[in-house]
C-alpha cells in the first residue's frame, strides 16, 4: 500500500573529469575543488549492488542466491515472507522459494493468509486430489474472500501439490472479519466466536504507530476516534493472531518448518505474525524475508530481502511498476482496456485525473476520486519525450471510444464493452498494511 509513510531522500552531485578535453587527469586531481564526504553523501552504503528482479539480498546488503538463502533457513520453525498480493515478482520469488524449500528433503508446510480457517477441507481435498485445480478458486471462494488475481497464486498450489507440501488456510474467515469491523466481538454469534484465535495478543507500541498512520490515510476511518482506532487495532490483532496460531498448529502437527506467505505489513519488523508466534511458541527460531521496492534500504525490516519494484498488475490490462518520476507500464495485454486508450510498454504515467504519480498509491487515490466524480480515468503519458493523454473512460463503466489527436496515437475503436474496477482493491480488513 505504502512503501514507507515518510522517506528520506538524499542526492548527491558526482562531478567527472576526463583527460583530454582541457586538461590532463593528474591536473584535473589536483585542481579540482574539495568536495566535503558529507556533501557527497552521509549515509553509509546500504546496498552493493544493483539488484534485478527477483534477487535476493541480505540484511548486510550483499547479494545472495537462492541457494544460500534456502541454507540460511536450516534450523528454523518459521519462515516468514512478506508480497504485495498484485506484485508478480513478489509471487514468482514466494514460488521459487516454496519449490526450493519444498524438494531440500527436511519437509515442509505452506501457510497461507489468503485463505481462511474455514476452507481447510477443501484444501485438503485439493492436496489428496480430490478437487482439481481448475475447480479449486470456487471451492475457496475465492473471489468473495481474497480478491486479487488467483493466478498470481496459481502455481503455489500446483508446488505444493507437485511436492506434497501440506496447505493451510490460516486466516479468520472474510464474514467475521466484516462483522467485526462492523460491530465489534459483541456483534458474533457463538460459532463464529469459535474460529477467533484462543488468544489475541495485541499490537506493539511500534505497530500501533503505523496503523495509526495508515488509518489516517483512508477517508472512510477516523484516526482521532478512540473507539475506532481501538477497532482498528482488535482487527489487526485477531488477523496476526489467528495466522500465528494456524502456524504453530500446522508446525506441531506435521514437525516440519512452516513457510508463510503473508502481506509484507504483517512481516516486517516482526511485528505481526512473528510477534504472535513467539507468544504462542516462545522457543519459535523464525526468519522473516521481505521484499525491497528500492529507495531507502531499512535492514531492520527483515532478516532477508529480495528486490521487487513496486508493480502490480491491472485488470484493465497492463503491469505498472512504481518509478521516481511516475508509473511505467511494463506491459500491456491485447485487447485490453488499456490497450484501447493507447497506452504501450515503456509509456510512463506522469498524472492521473490531475493528481501526480509518485507511486502506485497515488493512483489509487485517482481512481477514488474520480470514481466518487463519476469522472473519467484520464492518464498524461510521457512516450519519447512527448506527451499526450490517454483516456480510460469512467471507472465501472464502458470506456467511451477515444477521438484521435494530432499528437497522441490513434486509439483501436472499442471492441466490446469492459469494466475496469478502482485503482486497487482492498483486502477484507480496510486496511491491512499489506502491500506497502
Amino acid at each position: 500500500m505504502i512503501e514507507h509513510i515518510l522517506r528520506t531522500a538524499r542526492k548527491g552531485v558526482l562531478w567527472l573529469c576526463l583527460p583530454g578535453l582541457v586538461l590532463t587527469l593528474g591536473a584535473c586531481v589536483r585542481n579540482a575543488p574539495e568536495t566535503r564526504p558529507e556533501a557527497i553523501g552521509d549515509a553509509p552504503m546500504a546496498v552493493t549492488f544493483l539488484p534485478q528482479k527477483g534477487e535476493f539480498i541480505s540484511k548486510y546488503g550483499q547479494r545472495l542466491t537462492l541457494e544460500e538463502v534456502v541454507a540460511m533457513t536450516k534450523g528454523y520453525d518459521y519462515i516468514l515472507i512478506g508480497e504485495g498480493h498484485r506484485n508478480p515478482v513478489d509471487h514468482k520469488v514466494q514460488q521459487a522459494l516454496l519449490d526450493a524449500l519444498s524438494d531440500n528433503g527436511d519437509g515442509l508446510s505452506l501457510g497461507l493468509e489468503m485463505v481462511g480457517v474455514d476452507r481447510q477441507q477443501e484444501l485438503d481435498d485439493f492436496c489428496k486430489g480430490q478437487v482439481s485445480l481448475d475447480a479449486l478458486p470456487g471451492e475457496l471462494d475465492w473471489a468473495k474472500s481474497w480478491g486479487y488475481d488467483f493466478g498470481l497464486f496459481r502455481d503455489h498450489f500446483v508446488i505444493a501439490k507437485d511436492n506434497g507440501v501440506p496447505v493451510a488456510g490460516l486466516n479468520v474467515p472474510y464474514h467475521v472479519v466484516r462483522k467485526i469491523t462492523k460491530n465489534g466481538l459483541d456483534g458474533l454469534s457463538d460459532e463464529e466466536k469459535a474460529l477467533l484465535p484462543k488468544e489475541i495478543v495485541p499490537p506493539a507500541t511500534d505497530q500501533r504507530a503505523f496503523l495509526n498512520a495508515v488509518m489516517a490515510m483512508h477517508r472512510n476511518k477516523d484516526a482521532r476516534d478512540e473507539k475506532e482506532r481501538e477497532r482498528f487495532y482488535l482487527v489487526q490483532s485477531i488477523w496476526d493472531s489467528k495466522m500465528a496460531e494456524e502456524a504453530v498448529r500446522l508446525r506441531r502437527q506435521y514437525d516440519w518448518p512452516v513457510l508463510v506467505v503473508a502481506g509484507a505489513g504483517h512481516v516486517e519488523y516482526g511485528w505481526g505474525i512473528a510477534k504472535r508466534i513467539r507468544w504462542f511458541d516462545p522457543a519459535a527460531r523464525i526468519l522473516t524475508i521481505m521484499p525491497w521496492r528500492g529507495g531507502e534500504f531499512d535492514s531492520e525490516a527483515g532478516d532477508v530481502f529480495f528486490y521487487s519494484p513496486d508493480s502490480y498488475r491491472s485488470r484493465m490490462g497492463m503491469v505498472l511498476s512504481g518509478q521516481a518520476d511516475g508509473i511505467l507500464v511494463e506491459s500491456v495485454s491485447r485487447g485490453s482496456r488499456a490497450e484501447r486508450a493507447g497506452l504501450r510498454p515503456g509509456d510512463l504515467l506522469t498524472e492521473a485525473s490531475g493528481i501526480p504519480l509518485e507511486g502506485l498509491f497515488s493512483l489509487h487515490m485517482a481512481g477514488t476520486r474520480v470514481h466518487d466524480a463519476d469522472e473519467p480515468l484520464v492518464f498524461t503519458v510521457l512516450r519519447g519525450g512527448k506527451t499526450f493523454t490517454a483516456d480510460l473512460g469512467k471507472l465501472g463503466q464502458t470506456r467511451p471510444k477515444a477521438k484521435p489527436k494530432a499528437d497522441q496515437p490513434q486509439a483501436k475503436p472499442e471492441a466490446k464493452p469492459e469494466t475496469a474496477p478502482q485503482a486497487d482493491p482492498k483486502p477484507p480488513v480496510a486496511p491491512t498494511a499489506e502491500a506497502r
